[in-house]
């Protein structure tokens, strides 16, 4: 069992605020520390440009289907080949 009593919560001074935290931005993907090995640098830029020569493929096979089939012109809101590397 428990000894003792329970302690009552601490209640704040009532002219003083929380800090507040700044605001922090999300970052997007996942962070990966770079190779120091030669070799596997070199695979890791040819895994990276196949991997975007890849994703480019499949968008244009998409976007090639989508305007086969729908009667309306489709328009791209962001092309992945426009954005930054």
């Amino acid at each position: 069992m428990a000894q003792g009593k329970h302690k009552p919560p601490k209640v704040q001074a009532p002219g003083k605020k929380k800090p507040k935290r700044e605001k922090t931005t999300i970052k997007k993907g996942r962070v990966q520390i770079a190779p120091k090995k030669k070799k596997v640098q070199e695979a890791e830029k040819l895994k990276k440009g196949l991997e975007k020569t890849i994703r480019a493929r499949i968008e244009e096979e998409v976007t090639q289907k989508t305007t086969a089939y729908e009667p309306r012109s489709l328009k791209m809101l962001a092309s992945s080949s426009k954005s930054k590397n």
